[in-house]
């Protein structure tokens, strides 16, 4: 696999997100806190909280659509470049119905909201002339987020603040909630890895204990290294997943993922990656990230695994 997106071309929409993005949050950020005020608070937001959180949220779901696009331009299999065919009207039809339906069921509507904009991105992206197709359902994320998100958090939220009155080391308080992270991710990307291209299903194919603890070893390995471990984490759990990612059999082919990279080396190349981003100031960021994309797609496969058929 090849990524062929350079620094040049993703610099003007990091700018833009710098300007029209970043910017008001950080102004968002100081209207927010204004509103801890007591002479302020009774009075509410003013004018100028709404029309910065407006330009946060729309400019978020516009980098969204710029950034996925992009990116999935940029993508290349046996030297054959994906393509995208993502109507803008459609996009902001989804965007504006989700928002709204969010707000009147009181957050019920996001996983729906959530399986529309994925489906929308899946949906568009044609490689040799044959689309792409998302199969997950609202109601599926639904359970997954009140299972590993609500529940556990309301119950970890009344347990370390309530019970124990909040007296707990900060560092055991981030491991606490590594673990209780890790059956999410793992149940969303299973979600999200539910494609289905030509006759091919794939999905990810792993048990929920096994899968769990791995990841929440690599995240608390993380924290207990204040970071440092973080890149070797991501490598870690990326080769974990895409080892696992197959289709399912057609005519005796079965799609298969891996990723043969050299953990240590690529781990060395990310930080130096890291690094210039902060002796940069961030400047650096479009070529970091299109550098250690496509270092680490270069070194993934997608083959076609032929099996015998007594």
């Amino acid at each position: 696999m090849n990524f062929t997106l350079k620094g040049s071309q993703f610099l003007p929409v990091w700018i833009a997100f710098i300007f029209f993005f970043m910017i008001p949050y950080y102004l968002l950020q100081g209207e927010m806190a204004s509103l801890t005020a007591i002479e302020v608070s009774s009075e509410g937001p003013s004018k100028l909280f709404f029309i910065y959180l407006l330009c946060v949220v729309s400019m978020a779901f516009v980098f969204l659509f710029y950034m996925v696009k992009l990116v999935v331009q940029s993508l290349e299999y046996n030297g054959v470049r994906l393509s995208v065919d993502y109507h803008p009207n459609k996009y902001i039809g989804i965007v504006i119905t989700g928002i709204m339906l969010s707000i009147i069921s009181l957050g019920i509507y996001i996983p729906w909201f959530i399986r529309n904009l994925h489906r929308f991105f899946v949906h568009g992206v044609v490689y040799n002339s044959h689309k792409f197709a998302f199969r997950g359902k609202g109601g599926r994320l639904f359970l997954t987020l009140t299972l590993t998100i609500f529940i556990p958090f309301l119950v970890l939220g009344i347990i370390l603040f309530s019970i124990l009155n909040s007296n707990i080391d900060l560092w055991i308080y981030q491991i606490i909630v590594m673990f209780a992270l890790a059956p999410n991710i793992y149940l969303i990307y299973k979600w999200l890895v539910d494609i289905r291209y030509k006759n091919y299903m794939i999905k990810w194919e792993t048990k929920f204990f096994p899968a769990t603890g791995r990841i929440a070893g690599e995240l608390v390995l993380a924290v207990l290294t204040l970071g440092i471990y973080f890149p070797m984490a991501y490598l870690r759990l990326y080769r974990y997943f895409t080892q696992h990612t197959k289709s399912n059999i057609v005519d005796g082919k079965q799609l298969i993922v891996g990723y043969d990279g050299h953990l240590w080396s690529d781990f060395l190349f990310i930080w130096g990656q890291i690094l210039l981003m902060i002796v940069t100031l961030g400047i650096y960021y479009p070529w970091a990230f299109s550098r250690i994309i496509r270092r680490v797609l270069n070194q993934t496969y997608l083959s076609t695994l032929e099996l015998s058929i007594a």
